[in-house]
């Protein structure tokens, strides 16, 4: 089988069949969906680090690329300082290949381009429920490097139809950001979650058109005391770049989708999205307060949340790590549960360093997944 196909570095010129195996691949579930990347898969993996190259594996015999998988490098806070790490992402295969031998083969090149362009480790996320990728890539397998488990990250959808009552702290105003303070809001970003592991390195050329595409000041939420920013957190839209589609659901959300969507034109609920169509959400970024305050987070998230329920939003896409303390407040929300496990990769070499890590909370922004 290896001989009909070919594995090597994605080009701009592969960008519209990369989005075509986006497209026809599925994560399972009562509701089962695809991740897109329409109009550009390259120009949505911008979200994923400063540089990134795809590997796509081909069949020769149809031209159809049948595979693939990202890596991307970045800023990144490990123990304290700012390094530059690596993100494994987007790793897919058609049904009929993922059998043989060509996950080996696409990891021969990751180490290629390992060695061309070295990082000390990378990290990835595998949802729960994946349990081919999480057999596959973590069970020691040989030409594979080394995945260390890092925890799990939290990542429910929470519902934004029905209101909620105002939580008011005491010497704390929110409020919408303003371009003006995004030096101050990338300063805060930096001395919070730069205590955190494996936090992005924040940096301001990077909101509105670089990593964080899309993502400006007026889209964040401030929480300042005294005129200085105590907490932050961020709506941000991706659909312009990426975007998750309904390819199906379980019997019975098909029967009481009806039923559901009849109450929703009656009530704030939002409606259930026809099969094919895209789910109307937007991420929750930035999730940051000073000395991991709950109740000034629950307020934070409260606004936040009242304020996007009036947008064309059905769902916000939270992510905090389980070992976060502000991660018990997103339980206190009507939400699609869901969540993956947070993965240090490394090969054999790097082991030590790996091993040194320092046991911090992970961060990780969902949005850059």
């Amino acid at each position: 089988m290896s001989s009909r196909y070919t594995v090597a570095l994605a080009v701009p010129a592969d960008d519209a069949p990369l989005r075509a195996r986006m497209a026809e691949d599925r994560m399972e579930g009562a509701i089962a969906v695809s991740f897109r990347r329409e109009p550009s898969y390259f120009a949505g993996a911008r979200v994923q680090g400063d540089a990134t190259q795809v590997i796509k594996c081909v069949d020769t015999a149809s031209g159809r690329i049948v595979g693939l998988g990202s890596r991307s490098t970045a800023l990144a806070w490990v123990d304290g300082h700012a390094r530059r790490i690596g993100y494994l992402a987007d790793l897919r295969g058609a049904p009929d290949v993922r059998r043989g031998t060509l996950l080996a083969r696409g990891f021969r090149l990751l180490r290629e381009l390992h060695a061309h362009d070295p990082v000390p480790f990378y990290t990835t996320m595998i949802y729960e429920g994946n349990t081919p990728a999480l057999e596959s890539l973590t069970g020691a397998r040989a030409g594979l490097p080394r995945y260390r488990d890092g925890g799990r990250v939290l990542t429910p959808a929470l519902h934004l139809d029905l209101p909620h009552r105002a939580l008011r702290v005491r010497g704390i105003e929110i409020a919408r950001g303003e371009p003006v303070a995004l030096p101050a809001i990338v300063a805060f970003l930096n001395r919070t979650l730069g205590a955190r592991q494996f936090a992005p390195v924040y940096r301001e050329q990077d909101f509105g058109a670089g990593r964080f595409a899309h993502l400006t000041a007026r889209d964040f939420f401030v929480a300042r005391a005294g005129g200085r920013i105590v907490g932050t957190l961020a709506g941000w839209d991706q659909c312009s770049i990426r975007q998750t589609h309904v390819e199906r659901y379980s019997t019975s959300l098909a029967l009481l989708r009806p039923l559901y969507n009849l109450a929703a034109r009656l009530t704030p609920l939002k409606p259930l999205p026809a099969v094919g169509a895209r789910i109307p959400y937007i991420y929750l970024a930035c999730a940051a307060v000073e000395n991991d305050n709950t109740i000034l987070f629950r307020a934070l998230l409260r606004h936040v949340c009242n304020v996007l329920r009036r947008g064309p939003w059905h769902y916000a896409i939270a992510s905090l790590h389980e070992r976060d303390p502000l991660a018990p407040v997103l339980a206190e929300y009507r939400r699609i549960a869901a969540a993956g496990r947070l993965f240090v990769v490394h090969y054999p070499e790097d082991a030590a360093t790996v091993a040194a890590l320092e046991p911090r909370i992970p961060y990780v922004e969902a949005g850059c997944l």
